[in-house]
């Protein structure tokens, strides 16, 4: 057990003790629902610091995100469908010694991975329930208007159908335990509120008829496209900023003082998510025909409706009335945040999409900068890799561009989810800055070299 005098990177590196955070053996989790690869042999090599707007992306924030999920989600119950001994597995995977380190961990690492949420979102002002209610309406207004970009690329692939399995990947992190943060503050005693907002968790919950529980609509979604509907069993394609907005909700749900703000930002998800369901359930459409089970979303579409009216006039406004205007910039500060997270992640996303799309083109701007690249070697930073027949390298992002090249063997490279180039002698590919892929060896062995090389354009006549 860890003492008082650990620092944040000895207790980082305690995590290597527990195997639900080591490497899995292949890219999805097919049965363990408690696995959550973090890397961790990568934690000594890593300099954990803040995230702010210039590193979101990056590497060491994505490490901190999924830590962070994962020890939230020590006080989430995951059960597998069958187990020899499922009082030992739970012994194993909940114990008061990862319990210990996480009470010494979440805070230290909330702090480099939310604390910029509270410098970029402020507000003040002279603020009445009138001025509230307009605020909030045209917020609401304004967000809900328009497809979000990132279908657009969708729609337009020629591999349109591997990219919406990517899009679920994204949803599954919340929507398989979903509603699990809001279960956190539906305890305790604080009168009609709390029954209006336990009646928002019902209506998710299929008012306790498992078939149609929320996510289990959402579970028919994932099978009825060929994903599987296990939790994480996509644990590694879980992009940085689905992490992000997953761990503010954990952050504000396991702190009561920020009650108010999560009103807030529960609130505005509500009234924008219907609208964004209805697009959801149109774009499976389009990609997978009458095959596809869009109950979740169209479910969705129609009842978020309903949970955001009830959640302002049944839950805000009786908070005003009740407690004086005092709580309307937690209010504020909790929708303005929610904001800003769906724009950072659709923009994560749709940076995703549009890399996995051009696949191609990343191996053609390869072979095209290849000479120019090996020619100013000395100046680049090179890692020499020498793995054995099964090595996986667990999906992860660059802090910049990078130059790939195998030497011998044959190295598949993984561009996303299920989104593969297998490279020989020779071949190589350019991996575009704070995207998500990884790599794995099919030959006995296999010599590649990652090139660090910063900035693809220093090395070519063109952008991809």
């Amino acid at each position: 057990m860890e003492n008082d005098t650990d620092t944040f990177e000895d207790l980082l590196e305690s995590l290597r003790e527990h195997s639900i955070y080591s490497d899995t053996e292949d890219w999805v989790e097919p049965n363990n629902v408690w696995m959550r690869s973090l890397r961790p042999q990568a934690f000594k090599y890593t300099e954990f610091e803040k995230i702010h707007s210039g590193n979101i992306f990056n590497y060491s924030a994505l490490t901190i995100n999924r830590t962070l999920t994962a020890l939230y989600e020590q006080d989430f119950l995951y059960l597998p469908e069958k187990s020899i001994d499922i009082v030992k597995d739970l012994k194993a995977v909940y114990n008061p010694e990862i319990r210990a380190k996480k009470a010494k961990l979440l805070p230290l690492l909330e702090d480099k991975a939310l604390s910029f949420l509270d410098d970029m979102i402020h507000v003040d002002g002279n603020w009445s329930k009138e001025s509230f209610v307009e605020y909030i309406n045209e917020k609401i207004k304004d967000s809900t208007t328009g497809i979000p970009k990132s279908f657009d690329i969708i729609n337009n692939s020629d591999c349109k159908e591997l990219l919406a399995q990517m899009l679920l990947i994204q949803h599954a992190v919340d929507f398989l335990p979903e509603s699990s943060h809001m279960a956190r503050f539906t305890k305790g005693d604080y009168g009609e509120t709390q029954s209006a907002l336990f009646r928002v968790m019902v209506d998710e919950y299929g008012y306790g008829k498992h078939e149609v529980k929320h996510s289990t609509l959402f579970k028919e979604t994932l099978r009825s496209v060929g994903l599987k509907t296990n939790s994480h069993a996509y644990w590694m394609f879980y992009l940085n900023s689905s992490l992000l907005n997953n761990n503010y909700f954990h952050a504000i749900t396991t702190a009561p003082e920020r009650f108010f703000e999560y009103i807030g930002a529960i609130t505005y998800a509500e009234n924008t998510f219907g609208p964004y369901c209805k697009e959801t359930a149109k774009l499976l459409k389009a990609c997978f025909g009458k095959s596809v089970d869009t109950r979740y979303y169209k479910e969705h579409a129609h009842i978020d409706g309903y949970h955001g009216t009830m959640t302002l006039n049944e839950i805000i406004i009786p908070l005003i009335d009740q407690f004086g205007t005092k709580i309307i910039p937690e209010l504020v500060k909790g929708i303005e945040t929610s904001g800003a997270l769906q724009k950072i992640m659709e923009d994560d996303f749709y940076a995703q999409v549009k890399w996995m799309n051009n696949r191609p083109k990343f191996v053609q701007l390869a072979k095209d900068i290849k000479e120019t690249v090996l020619a100013d070697i000395d100046n680049i930073p090179v890692a020499l890799l020498d793995e054995p027949q099964g090595e996986l390298s667990v999906a992860h992002v660059h802090d910049g561009d990078e130059f790939c090249i195998v030497d011998s063997g044959l190295l598949r490279f993984c561009h996303g989810y299920d989104c593969f180039t297998d490279l020989g002698p020779g071949d190589c590919v350019v991996i575009l800055k704070n995207r998500m892929h990884g790599a794995l060896v099919l030959s006995d062995s296999c010599q590649y070299r990652i090139l660090s090389i910063g900035d693809y354009t220093k090395y070519a006549d063109y952008q991809v």
